[in-house]
This record gives C-alpha cells, structure tokens and sequence, in this order.
C-alpha cells in the first residue's frame, strides 16, 4: 500500500502528483522513451515536476504565494486543474500550443 504519510504534512501532494503524473502520460504519448533507460525516465520526470511547478506559480495569485499560511480557495485549484488539462492536452497533440 502506498505511504500517504507526507501528504498529512502537505495536503497538495496528491495534487502535484496528479499533475506530474497527468503531464508525464502525455510526454510518453507524445515522445516515448523506448526501452529501458533509467536516465532519460528520471531527467523527463524532473523536468516535468519543475514544469509542474512554473505552470503552477504562474496561476496561483500573488497572495497565496506570499503567504504560505493562507488556504488555496477551490478558484484556484480549478483553474490549475484547467491549466495541467490544458497542457497535457497541448504536449500530446490533442490541442494547439498556446
């Protein structure tokens, strides 16, 4: 069974797991690694979560990220779910770039 421990610490990462999950699928249809190299799997994962994270700060209002004690309203966790939709869409062909 999965350790869920560190989520009771953060309980957004579930939340950026389902980002970088949702976006690696789509790098994989779009670009698949073929075979079984450990390296390119782990550079396109840390790429993917530094995506996750620049494609999060850029929809997160300046108040939250000044103020890590305030709660994120359900706004803003809808309109990063709408921009990780938007972008796996986008890496794996089904929509134009932005």
């Amino acid at each position: 069974m999965p350790d869920h421990a560190h989520e009771a610490d953060n309980p957004l990462q579930g939340y950026y797991d389902w980002q970088v999950t949702t976006l690696m699928l789509a790098y994989d249809l779009a670009e698949p690694i073929h075979g079984g190299d450990a390296s390119l799997h782990r550079r396109r994962r840390a790429d993917v979560e530094e995506e996750v994270r620049a494609l999060t700060l850029a929809v997160v209002p300046d108040v939250y990220k000044n103020d890590p004690s305030l709660d994120w309203p359900a706004d803003v966790m809808m309109d990063i779910t709408r921009a990780t939709l938007l972008r796996a869409a986008q890496v794996s062909g089904l929509a134009s770039p932005a």
